[in-house]
């Protein structure tokens, strides 16, 4: 997880994932462009299938009228006057049927227009059945029809019973869109069927489920529709890239249209994405005691040379298991109130590493960095708690930035309360900031900490002769004395020299600020060489 949150701070690559939500988002677009329009294509052929069966649909109805007239008018003897006389009025009927035959078998012995035939003619098998909507008879399809005297012309033929009527109608031929075609037929089955209108093959495409490169990716739509027990269908195919081209003028809209929106929603995502993982919001949303980290910085008494003391300094470990220095996150914890929370996850987990890690026979110092607008905060004293009940293990110090919002005699009350509770106070960066000569005169602090500004300064430098004077003044002042920033064995040597002694001294050449581990292992070994050295001067 971290390995891969790490990869997301990259603005590289939030640049690439805001692309590629902006790709995404097209894709979206389009595939939904797509999927409408071609919702509204398929629409679009079933209703040209529907308008299409229109007139086979009516013709139908017009065939079961007729036979039933048929059957209840036309009773006289086959072919004789009285019958022609019967079917005269329905041959005249208005519906488009205006050829009857008379057939027995399949032979034709008789018709309306013709009368009887000189020499009876066979039709052979019906090409298909049809069953739809109270039509039960067959089909003839397509048969020429020069022995019945219509030279030269062509009709299918539909019988029911001993009656049959010709039907030449064709539909009307239309221009279709040039993204859609048509084909009509009559059909015995999937395997057998007749062209009647139309761009011939369709209907095999489709019910042969034809596949091809367009279809297979929906560029390319079929539809198929029939009447009664499939004896007519209309078979549908449409192209999504020819209606695009027709309606290239819309397309191009909306892909424009849909460039700037997915281009906006990528610039968003990113935008989002580094606002949700800049190091503020991530601060913000993981600052949380396990999230706290402390280090260990030894203090030294530099009287007897013993480690008796530690000042603990915050570390905080970002999502990326990265560890993050005060000077980035200390500015947010100002900015947004959480000083005392944090203070208080510090203490916990100092509390929680130092009686874990070192003997309970061990007893050290223990000091604490405080934010000046906590000094004046009533339940301060309440943040060191962890810690109640070890007291005769860790004594506990609280250095004390000074500040020109803070009155003095406040910052008073509040070292007595930290007092009172068995808290020691320090003033800490004397001599840089808002630390004064007078504050430490005024203030009743246990220490002073000479800021690491004066150790840390070139030999002879001002700042570097400033350090014996400051040091005199705090020995002035009757308060106990740290100095921080000791970097060299030269530096610590000439500490040593001073009269009277100052007591404390931290730094760089005595110990880095080390994690718990590497803490507790150099008391152990300082220790050990002290006790070791006590040992030699014993017995020499």
């Amino acid at each position: 997880m971290a390995k891969l949150v790490s990869h997301l701070l990259s603005t590289r690559r939030q640049r690439f994932i805001g692309i590629l939500v902006g790709c995404l988002v097209l894709l979206l677009l389009c595939v939904g462009a797509l999927t409408l329009t071609s919702h509204a294509v398929h629409e679009a052929m079933a209703s040209r299938s529907a308008e299409a069966l229109g007139p086979y649909r009516e013709m139908e109805g017009h065939l079961v009228t007729a036979f039933d007239r048929l059957e209840t008018t036309v009773t006289s003897t086959p072919c004789s006057e009285e019958y022609f006389s019967q079917l005269k009025p329905v041959a005249l009927l208005p519906d488009g049927l205006n050829d009857f035959l008379h057939i027995r078998g399949n032979t034709v012995l008789c018709s309306s227009s013709g009368g009887v035939l000189a020499e009876p003619v066979d039709l052979g098998a019906p090409d298909l059945s049809i069953v739809s909507s109270g039509l039960e008879g067959e089909l003839w399809v397509d048969r020429a029809l020069d022995r019945l005297g219509h030279a030269g012309l062509k009709a299918s033929i539909v019988r029911q019973k001993n009656f049959a009527v010709l039907i030449p109608m064709r539909e009307e031929a239309r221009k279709e869109s040039s993204w859609l075609a048509v084909e009509t037929i009559f059909a015995s089955g999937p395997g057998t069927s007749w062209h009647q209108m139309g761009r011939e093959g369709i209907y095999a495409a489709t019910i042969q489920g034809e596949t091809t490169f367009g279809t297979a990716l929906g560029l390319r739509q079929r539809h198929l529709e029939c009447l009664g027990n499939g004896y007519v269908c209309v078979a549908t195919e449409a192209s999504l890239p020819s209606i695009l081209w027709e309606q290239k003028g819309y397309a191009l809209a909306f892909l424009t249209l849909a460039v700037c929106f997915a281009t906006g929603a990528g610039f968003q995502s990113r935008s989002a994405l580094a606002h949700y993982l800049s190091f503020e919001a991530r601060f913000r949303r993981n600052l949380t005691a396990e999230s706290v980290e402390c280090l260990y910085q030894p203090i030294m008494d530099l009287r007897t040379g013993e480690i008796v003391a530690c000042e603990v300094l915050a570390r905080w470990r970002d999502v990326d298991d990265r560890i993050v220095y005060p000077d980035r996150f200390i500015p947010l914890v100002e900015k947004y109130g959480l000083t005392m929370p944090f203070t208080r996850m510090v203490v916990e987990r100092a509390f929680q590493d130092l009686s874990r890690a070192l003997p309970t026979d061990r007893r050290l110092r223990v000091t604490f960095n405080l934010f000046p607008r906590d000094l004046m905060n009533s339940s301060l004293v309440e943040t060191f708690s962890a810690f109640d009940g070890t007291r005769d293990r860790f004594e506990l110090v609280a250095e004390l930035v000074e500040s020109d919002a803070i009155d003095v005699r406040q910052m008073q009350c509040q070292i007595d309360r930290l007092k009172e509770a068995g808290i020691m106070t320090y003033i800490d960066d004397f001599g840089t900031g808002y630390s004064s000569i007078d504050n430490v005169v005024d203030l009743a602090v246990d220490g002073v900490k000479i800021d690491r500004a004066f150790a840390m300064a070139p030999n002879g430098s001002v700042k570097s002769r400033m350090l014996d004077l400051a040091i005199e003044v705090v020995h002035a002042t009757g308060k106990t004395l740290v100095v921080e920033g000791i970097e060299t064995e030269e530096r610590l040597r000439h500490l040593r020299s001073l009269k009277p002694a100052v007591e404390y001294v931290q730094g760089y050449h005595i110990s880095r600020p080390v994690e718990i581990g590497a803490f507790a292992a150099f008391l152990a070994g300082f220790d050990m060489a002290e006790e070791q050295e006590r040992e030699i001067v014993a017995a020499a």
